[in-house]
C-alpha cells in the first residue's frame, strides 16, 4: 500500500498521462485489428509483426538518415506497401477459409519475427527521443514526445473516426462489412475495399511500432506483447468495433499505469486479462458489440 501513500497530486498526473499515452499506442495497434477484423473477418496474427517492422525500420532508417521523423514516415509506408503485397497476393485468395487465413498469418507473422532475430540478433535496441525536452501540463513536467504520441493517437482515432463516419469510402466499407452481395450490386469494388481496408490497418500497427521505439526497447518479439492486449481490447470492445477499442484501450492504459504502483508489471498483466474475462462472462458482445461485425 506504500505506492497509495507516496502518490500526490503531481504523481497522480504523471501517471494519468503514462497510461493515456500507453494506451494511444495500445489502440493504434488494436484499431487495426478491429478494421481488418470488422470488415474482413480475419483474425490477422501477423499484426503484431508489423508494429515489429514499423519500429526497428524507423530505427534502420535513423542509423542511415539521421532522422527520426523521415524514419517513421518511410518505415510506415513500407510496411503499408507490405501489407498491400499480402493482401493481394496471399490473403485475398483465402477469405472464406478462417482456418487457413488463421494459419497463414501466424505462419507470416512467425517468418518475420525469425527474420528480425536472425538480422538484428536477439538484444535489445533503443532509439533515442526526437523530443527529449518537456513541457508543463497540469502543472507537472512531462516528456515532449509522449505528449506527441498522444496528441497522435487523438488525431488518428478522429481522422479513422471520421472517415468511417463521414466519408463516400467509410459508408463503402459499412456496406461491404454488413452485405457484401448487396454492395456488388450497387456497384461497390468490394475487392478494392478490402485491400484499402487491410493496408489502412497494417499502417497502423506499423505507426505503433514506430511510435513506441524511442519509448521502450525493440526486440524482435516485441509485437507479441501488444498483439496480446490488443486482441483483448477488441473483445472487451466488441469485436470489429473502432469506438470500443479507443474507449477499452484507454481504460487498459490507465489500468497500467497505476497498477505499476500496487504490483509488478507481470501481476498488472494478468489482471487485466482476468478482469476482461469476468466481464465478458457477463456481456459476451463487449461494449460496443452488435449482431453486425462493424460499426
Amino acid at each position: 500500500m506504500s505506492g497509495i501513500a507516496l502518490i500526490t497530486v503531481d504523481n497522480f498526473v504523471t501517471y494519468a498521462l503514462n497510461g493515456l499515452s500507453r494506451g494511444m499506442i495500445i489502440f493504434l495497434v488494436a484499431s487495426g485489428l478491429s478494421l481488418i477484423f470488422g470488415l474482413i473477418g480475419l483474425i490477422n496474427f501477423a499484426h503484431g509483426a508489423m508494429l515489429a517492422l514499423g519500429g526497428y525500420g524507423t530505427y534502420v532508417i535513423l542509423q542511415v538518415m539521421g532522422n527520426f521523423w523521415l524514419g517513421l514516415v518511410i518505415s510506415v509506408a513500407l510496411v503499408a506497401l507490405l501489407g498491400f503485397v499480402l493482401e493481394r497476393k496471399v490473403l485475398y485468395w483465402i477469405y472464406d477459409e478462417p482456418l487457413l487465413g488463421f494459419l497463414s498469418t501466424f505462419g507470416i507473422g512467425l517468418v518475420i519475427e525469425e527474420a528480425l532475430a536472425v538480422y538484428f540478433g536477439s538484444r535489445s535496441y533503443t532509439v533515442p527521443s526526437p523530443l527529449p525536452e518537456s513541457a508543463q501540463l497540469l502543472g507537472v513536467s512531462y516528456p515532449s514526445y509522449r505528449l506527441f504520441v498522444i496528441a497522435v493517437g487523438a488525431a488518428v482515432a478522429l481522422g479513422v473516426g471520421a472517415l468511417l463516419t463521414k466519408t463516400r469510402l467509410g459508408l463503402e466499407i459499412h456496406a461491404t462489412a454488413n452485405r457484401q452481395p448487396t454492395a456488388e450490386i450497387l456497384g461497390i469494388d468490394t475487392a478494392r475495399i478490402y485491400t484499402i481496408t487491410f493496408v489502412l490497418g497494417t499502417a497502423l500497427a506499423a505507426l505503433a511500432g514506430a511510435l513506441t521505439a524511442p519509448i521502450t526497447s525493440m526486440y524482435p518479439t516485441i509485437g507479441l506483447d501488444y498483439i496480446t492486449m490488443a486482441f483483448l481490447v477488441i473483445i472487451v470492445g466488441g469485436m470489429g468495433s473502432f469506438k470500443g477499442s479507443f474507449v477499452v484501450s484507454m481504460i487498459v492504459g490507465q489500468i497500467i499505469a497505476f497498477g505499476w504502483l500496487l504490483l509488478e508489471p507481470t501481476y498488472v498483466r494478468i489482471l487485466v486479462f482476468a478482469a476482461a474475462m469476468v466481464f465478458i462472462l457477463y456481456k459476451p458482445r463487449g461494449f460496443y458489440g452488435k449482431p453486425e461485425v462493424h460499426e
